[in-house]
């Protein structure tokens, strides 16, 4: 009996490792090398998702682009930013769900700039890479649950806020990375790759858990950002018309 108990334990277990790492991809999706892999060339962490757009890459790319807080959001379902924002972001008030429309004004984005994941950039994503079309990487250190706010017009403000943090020894350091790869006329495989270091060690005790939520809320963003652009191939005169600029997710 306790044998059988040993076997369905060491299943679950594999299961959730499994569910922690890759939802919704294939074994050569996992496995195989995305933009980005350079930059964390020995991860400790590495989470891949994927789904499937009735859309051509052209159409999915722009509501990549405008991601960011301040933008468009990240199209995270509303529960994940009642958990993430009071607590990371230390905000009272609920940001805007992300739009359904295009937004013309932040359809602009290149390497070098600074992309806000909160307000005041209490977090933050670099933009290590981006080819149109294809894929953005982003970049970005940060402590597990403090916000860290710095001025985004000092130059050297990010550069001192990763040195403290490293230096006292609680962070993160992923990337992350967002992936189109046209597999038909118009269909495309859309993709999203964490791949981090953290510390101290013990951080690890909770990174199933970490991967459990990711692959809750990473696939959900995935479809958001899906469902836009397949909406928008059928109809895209949906996509005009003005709007303020939201702050949220």
């Amino acid at each position: 009996m306790r044998s059988g108990w040993l076997v369905v334990g060491w299943v679950a277990a594999s299961a959730v490792r499994r569910l922690s790492r890759r939802t919704g991809v294939t074994d050569a999706e996992a496995f195989g090398s995305l933009p980005g892999d350079d930059v964390i060339a020995h991860p400790m962490v590495e989470w891949t998702r994927g789904v499937t757009v009735q859309a051509t890459p052209e159409r999915i790319w722009p509501w990549l682009v405008q991601m960011g807080y301040g933008r468009a959001g990240w199209y995270t379902p509303t529960w994940v930013d009642r958990i993430l924002e009071p607590s990371l972001f230390q905000l009272k008030t609920p940001s805007p769900s992300s739009p359904d429309r295009l937004l013309p004004q932040f359809q602009s984005l290149a390497v070098g700039d600074i992309v806000a994941d909160g307000p005041d950039y209490r977090s933050y994503w670099r933009v290590l890479a981006v080819e149109p079309q294809r894929a953005i990487v982003y970049r970005s250190v940060r402590h597990p649950w403090l916000p860290h706010p710095f001025d985004p017009s000092d130059p050297a403000a990010v550069g001192r806020v990763e040195e403290q943090l490293i230096a006292g020894g609680v962070y993160a350091d992923c990337t992350w990375t967002f992936v189109l790869r046209a597999v038909g006329a118009e269909t495309t495989r859309l993709l999203v790759r964490t791949r981090g270091n953290y510390a101290p060690w013990l951080l690890g005790l909770v990174v199933p858990v970490w991967g459990l939520f990711d692959a809750s809320y990473g696939v959900a963003q995935l479809r958001a950002i899906g469902r836009r652009a397949e909406a928008l191939a059928i109809t895209p005169s949906t996509a005009g018309g003005s709007s303020t600029s939201p702050t949220g997710h």
